[in-house]
């Protein structure tokens, strides 16, 4: 079980382009719901909408937290490796200083794509407080539309 750090630096390039791609997406959705907001009579949709998209950003960070899961343990996996090789394989005697360091170099890509992973589960996280806070502001706008008639 060799590790290739120039595949995943390729793999972690396709992963920030398809979470860029997300985001915007995710981006243009909640403004658009936002907008909802405006009319009286989008505020059922808005409703409805908002409560979808709170679920389904739910189930994407069961999902991403998964996979950061499965990449945290072919991080451990990969680190032990690298330690045993480093002990037991290199030319020059490391300390355990500098072993760590040359594996966390070795395995940075890798850690990359769990910071990237949990950088986008964060902002998940965001876009569901949005939503959370579209259900007040929808209350909101239906009192003020009441106090007004």
């Amino acid at each position: 079980m060799e590790y290739n750090d120039t595949s995943t630096g390729e793999a972690n390039e396709v992963l920030a382009t398809r979470l860029a791609t997300d985001r915007a997406n995710w981006k243009e959705k909640i403004t658009n719901l936002v907008g909802l907001l405006k009319e009286m009579s989008n505020l059922s949709e808005c409703q409805v909408l908002m409560l979808s998209y709170r679920q389904i950003l739910l189930d994407k960070i069961t999902d991403f937290k998964t996979t950061k899961h499965k990449r945290q343990a072919a991080y451990d996996r990969y680190f032990k490796l690298k330690f045993r090789e480093y002990s037991l394989e290199y030319d020059i005697k490391l300390s355990s200083g500098e072993k760590a360091a040359f594996i966390k170099a070795d395995l940075s890509h890798l850690k990359t794509q769990m910071e990237m992973l949990q950088s986008h589960m964060d902002y998940y996280q965001e876009c569901i407080k949005t939503c959370d806070n579209l259900a007040f502001a929808i209350r909101n706008r239906i009192s003020l539309d009441d106090k007004e008639y």
